[in-house]
């Protein structure tokens, strides 16, 4: 989506599981190899133009000091600046519940 900001991630193949996506996506979109440590959330979201379902993980990169590569766009921001960037309507739940993890601490 234009003018947001975004999770990694994408379309499944086919045959291939939400877990196998999103690794490969990571390496595809970031550059960054990921291990996933636990299914945070499903979600099922209307838009206007289309039906989603989204698997958010939680995960840590293979190298813990790993940076997305330059040309993609991506960087890394702290929980504690989500609440500021725009995301997919899709993504409320979990910004929410980042942001409360992240003020708890």
């Amino acid at each position: 989506m234009a003018g947001v900001w975004e999770f990694p991630g994408g379309k499944c193949e086919p045959g291939e599981t939400p877990e196998e996506a999103t690794r490969r996506e990571c390496l595809e979109e970031i550059g960054v190899p990921v291990v996933l440590t636990a299914l945070r959330r499903r979600i099922e979201h209307r838009y206007p133009h289309a039906w989603v379902e989204l698997y958010f993980f939680n995960g840590v990169t293979e190298n813990l000091v790993a940076e997305p590569e330059p040309q993609t766009g991506f960087v890394w921001v702290s929980a504690g600046e989500l609440a500021s960037l725009t995301f997919p309507g899709a993504n409320e739940s979990v910004l929410e519940e980042l942001a409360r993890e992240h003020s708890s601490q």
